[in-house]
């Protein structure tokens, strides 16, 4: 006697001819949570939050109680790394220049934030201070040569590189030098200098074998002079931002290849982020300096890039590279030996220990210097550009699982990868409405998405939706005749369908009330409902070879069994 029994089941393998399918996999698998290994159904979507306007695409959950959102695509959002932060700063790419904004500035009034933020980075003064000095020099006393530079000091406290140096100056103990700083040298642009920046002053000091400039005073931001009559022994501390540059912006004169994008926290305090070819780091905890030091050239053009536990990968144009090391100032890249160019910005999800990412030939995970296609034999490359349209979806990442949502000229569709199963398995997702962008709350693991005017909480309601399971092609040696279906599931109804050699010989749809079973059926026709004992169900009489179940409905599907006799269908 022959029977089909399925007790665990896995995702779809498209690549693989039905009949040769491993057992757990389908041809179709729709709207199903594998985890348990049984068929789940996934939950539908639940409103969150109404957004200003339907053009949205990219959105950032802020301070766990408002939503900052943009109509921009690739917005990447970062909080700054310094504990309990009293300005709450977040820093962001993808606008028209690397930005960061605070919580008085972004969340002011009662919608459409951010409402104000500013350029990332701060200038160096566009002129060198003027110098001179009054008093006598004392006659006993060798004069000292100064030189004097300036920095400007935004109201967060971020300092930028210094002027260039003002001419030098032969001074005495006895005798001031007057400072000219004029407000001229001050930058135009949406940068942060208001009630509390400030302008700090360093001078030359020269030891026993070096010269180095030291900070002499703070003065406001407004101030056009000081007078300097502080010893050499009271200087403070050695100018420490002589390298610190704002990130790559729209200034095309120095950066061709446009703003920096792709902000991403690396670890100790340390932020990434990429223009073309360039992979730029900041200082550690100073998100507003970006020494040239510390970027790196790529090979191809940079399309995404993502941190993992121990490095960083650079997804570009040609082959990923792993760049890994301790210090920014001495990052090293390696080129991953993996032939699979980034096809899609918005397919980069980083998943914790590897980033998955949409290729040419398929879904690919990096983690290190190797990599792999992760969907190679299960999808084949002409269905994954075909079926899973990688340069058009939008991926995220949803309690350990890969989700992409496309809109394909209006058809709209979605799939996701879930590497914890047994078997790793795709499963393919039905929408009712296009999915704009998303974000994913690293506090508690949720996924939002956009869909309209709407914030919606990814599998956050209450009711299911419909899944649909159709099994492998089973082969009977010779033509058989299988006369029983039995389906288990945690509730019902349920719809199985079974197909003899192509063609649909049975359609029922089983249900469950006071304990008693009522199968109503739709194929063959002509067949009156009736009620039952036991979720089992008797086929019309047909001779097939190639069998194949299908099971759908929004409860959970613990299994499914094809037989010719009701006892090999109680077998365990």
């Amino acid at each position: 006697m022959t029977y089909f029994k399925l007790t665990r089941f896995s995702g779809i393998a498209p690549g693989v001819a039905p009949r040769l399918l491993a057992e757990q996999f389908g041809q179709v698998s729709e709207n199903i949570d594998f985890e348990s290994g049984r068929l789940v159904p996934t939950k539908g979507d639940t409103d969150t939050y109404t957004l200003q306007a339907g053009n949205r695409r990219s959105i950032y959950f802020y301070r766990d109680t408002n939503w900052l959102e943009w109509p921009d695509d690739g917005i990447d959002a970062v909080p700054g790394p310094i504990a309990n932060d009293t300005n709450e700063r977040l820093y962001y790419t993808g606008d028209d220049y690397p930005r960061v904004g605070t919580v008085t500035s972004m969340i002011t009034g009662s919608s459409g934030y951010p409402v104000v933020s500013y350029r990332l980075g701060v200038p160096a003064p566009s002129a060198a201070p003027g110098v001179s000095k009054s008093g006598s020099a004392t006659a006993t006393e060798t004069p000292e040569t100064r030189s004097y530079v300036f920095t400007l000091v935004t109201d967060l406290g971020e300092e930028g590189p210094p002027s260039t140096a003002s001419a030098t100056i032969d001074v005495t103990s006895s005798e001031a030098v007057a400072v000219s700083m004029p407000n001229s040298s001050n930058p135009s642009g949406n940068y942060f200098f208001s009630t509390a920046a400030k302008k700090r002053i360093y001078r030359s000091n020269t030891g026993s074998n070096f010269t180095d400039f030291q900070f002499v005073a703070e003065v406001a931001f407004s101030a056009t002079s000081f007078s300097d009559t502080v010893a050499s022994s009271a200087l403070g501390e050695v100018l420490p931002s002589g390298t610190w540059i704002g990130p790559p912006d729209d200034d095309t004169s120095l950066y061709p290849d446009g703003p920096m994008l792709g902000l991403t926290a690396v670890g100790n305090g340390v932020f990434a982020g990429f223009s073309g070819k360039r992979f730029c780091l900041s200082e550690p905890f100073l998100p507003h300096a970006w020494p040239i030091a510390y970027r790196i050239t790529l090979e191809e053009d940079i399309i995404d890039i993502a941190a993992t536990g121990n490095g960083v990968v650079a997804l570009t144009n040609g082959t990923p590279y792993f760049i890994t090391g301790t210090d920014p100032a001495a990052l090293t890249p390696v080129r991953v030996d993996l032939a699979q160019a980034c096809v899609n910005k918005n397919s980069v999800v980083d998943m914790g220990e590897y980033v998955l990412y949409a290729a040419p030939d398929g879904l690919v995970a990096v983690g290190g210097p190797s990599g792999e296609v992760v969907s190679r034999g299960l999808i084949s490359v002409e269905q994954w550009n075909s079926d899973f349209h990688p340069t058009l979806i939008r991926a995220f990442r949803h309690e350990g699982t890969y989700v992409a949502f496309y809109n394909n000229g209006g058809t709209l569709g979605g799939w996701y990868y879930d590497p914890r199963a047994e078997s790793a398995a795709f499963s393919t997702l039905t929408l009712s409405a296009e999915v704009r962008g998303g974000y994913e709350d690293p506090k508690s693991g949720q996924l939002y998405i956009i869909e309209g005017t709407k914030v919606r909480k990814y599998r956050g309601g209450t009711s299911e939706k419909t899944l649909r399971f159709k099994s492998k092609k089973f082969i009977t040696p010779t033509p058989t005749s299988m006369a029983w279906v039995s389906v288990h599931a945690d509730a019902y109804p349920v719809t199985v369908k079974v197909f003899a050699d192509g063609s649909l010989i049975a359609n029922y749809t089983i249900s469950l009330s006071n304990n008693v079973y009522t199968q109503v059926t739709s194929t063959p026709s002509g067949i009156s409902n009736a009620t039952l004992r036991e979720p089992i169900m008797r086929l019309p009489a047909t001779v097939g070879v190639e069998w194949e179940i299908e099971v759908s409905g929004t409860k959970t599907i613990n299994e499914v069994c094809l037989a010719q006799s009701i006892e090999e269908i109680k077998q365990q």
